[in-house]
């Protein structure tokens, strides 16, 4: 099993439909690709965790990072994990206030998190496992 997390910036202000064409895309895309992962956005700001096999994951953060409605692509995690954090969400999605996703990104900080500097698999896993516990502290249905 491998996943990647990354965070970009929107280009515009999506809209709620736009938002429901993203995640209708992403939930085929993933059905027929065995991905399983999380998508939030909120503040202009995407933050997503995909989960699958390494090749298939790999392929598909390549046209993800080529997408025009968004921009600045920041890898924050990616390599081996030992199972899936999200099994069974082809893609779960949730917009945040903008305060939410302030606060968030604030947890997502390395220095704040006091994980390794290199990339340790426990430094990942402890990142999936902080957005898991993040999901359930908001109340977002696992």
């Amino acid at each position: 099993m491998y996943h990647i997390v990354y965070h970009s910036l929107a280009i515009g202000q999506p809209t709620t439909a736009d938002l429901r064409y993203l995640l209708q895309q992403s939930r085929a895309n993933n059905n027929r690709l065995s991905i399983t992962g999380l998508l939030l956005y909120g503040n202009g700001n995407y933050l997503q965790v995909l989960e699958g096999e390494a090749a298939t994951i790999r392929k598909m953060f390549g046209v993800i990072e080529s997408d025009s409605r968004h921009r600045n692509v920041i890898k924050l995690s990616d390599g081996p994990m030992p199972r899936r954090t999200f099994a069974g969400w082809s893609m779960r999605f949730q917009e945040l206030s903008e305060e939410n996703f302030t606060r968030l990104m604030g947890y997502l900080n390395p220095d704040r998190l006091g994980l390794p500097s290199t990339r340790a698999p426990e430094a990942d896993e402890a990142l999936n496992e902080l957005l898991r516990s993040f999901c359930v502290n908001e109340g977002i249905q696992m």
